[in-house]
């Protein structure tokens, strides 16, 4: 992936501040449909020193590098991924949609789902009689969420090279 980076020093002293960003592009047409951005990613290793040596390649010829590029793959995971202290190898592993194992804190949710809340009657003023609201629509997956929204945010997907 191409990036830029840049290591600042307090003009008083201490320790150097290391900074660091990821370039992105417009989505490959592959991966469009998860978001609208991806990361610029280097085609091969000569492109990979030529974006390195910024004083041997001139800056027009360095942008022509970072291209949107089809070598990315994907596949769905678990809704861990939702949660960043979640660090383990499971946030990548590739699962079946629909056989994940339920969590205790979805199990939770389903439950309180599952119950309806009280919805009140006659304009909102509160004084009206209360009744249960209907049961929230069934779970939709991820995957057709992703498609009829325009940004895909909180994770869902792994992207791997």
């Amino acid at each position: 992936m191409a990036g830029i980076f840049d290591r600042w020093t307090p003009p008083e002293g201490g320790e150097p501040l290391y900074t660091y960003s990821v370039i992105t592009v417009d989505a490959a047409p592959a991966t469009a449909w998860i978001h609208h951005r991806m990361p610029a990613v280097l085609n091969g290793e000569a492109a990979v020193r030529d974006w390195l040596e910024h004083g041997r390649v001139p800056l027009n010829k360095a942008v022509e590098l970072i291209q949107p590029r089809e070598c990315l793959t994907f596949h769905p995971v678990s809704t861990i991924v939702n949660n960043s202290r979640n660090k383990s190898a499971e946030c990548v592993a590739p699962v079946v949609i629909g056989q994940e194992k339920p969590t205790a804190s979805s199990k939770m949710m389903s439950a309180w789902l599952q119950k309806g809340k009280p919805a009140k009657q006659g304009g909102g003023t509160g004084r009206g009689r209360e009744e249960t609201a209907p049961h929230p629509p069934a779970r939709v997956p991820a995957d057709i969420l992703a498609e009829e929204g325009s940004e895909r945010r909180g994770g869902g997907r792994k992207i791997s090279r």
